[in-house]
């Protein structure tokens, strides 16, 4: 009875990673998107990457506190 239902369940795993691998390779992997030419999709990593650096620089002019006014005195003081 044990060895039944352990070769069912292996029987179901690789049914499973069968049927997985098949559906991975219909939908395929391909560096280019769809219906997008390689001049589109340069453009479009170009923008990526600047909306990312525009988002990293305004993260850290936050912790090093540059996006505010100084509160320091321009007079010296002694």
């Amino acid at each position: 009875m044990r060895n039944v239902l352990f070769s069912r369940c292996l029987r179901v795993v690789v049914f499973g990673c069968v049927l997985g691998f098949a559906a991975i390779c219909m939908i395929g992997c391909t560096r280019e998107a769809p219906g997008e030419t390689a001049a589109e999709v340069k453009r479009r990593h170009i923008n990526i990457v600047h909306s990312d650096m525009q988002q990293l620089q305004s993260d850290v002019d936050t912790v090093i506190m540059l996006d505010q006014p100084s509160k320091l005195s321009d007079r010296h003081i002694r």
